[in-house]
């Protein structure tokens, strides 16, 4: 199982979980399902120091609707 570090594009909150495990490799436009229930599109990837760290867009209920969220927000 790896670790990633999660870092917020859009609503950044306390609530928000710090980190996600997947034993799935993970690229730029999945969509990942984080420990508070809500989807995000990955739209960054980082290698840290000691982490990896995944981007996310903005917050939704579903896949899909992270994936146009995220595709909406880079058009802009």
């Amino acid at each position: 199982m790896r670790k990633f570090k999660l870092k917020y594009s859009h609503d950044n909150d306390d609530s928000c979980p710090k980190y996600y495990e997947s034993d799935d490799a993970i690229r730029v436009g999945d969509a990942i399902r984080v420990e508070n229930g809500m989807w995000h599109a990955v739209t960054d990837i980082e290698i840290l120091k000691r982490d990896i760290q995944l981007t996310l867009s903005k917050s939704s209920q579903s896949p899909e609707e992270a994936k146009l969220v995220m595709k909406q927000l880079l058009s802009d």
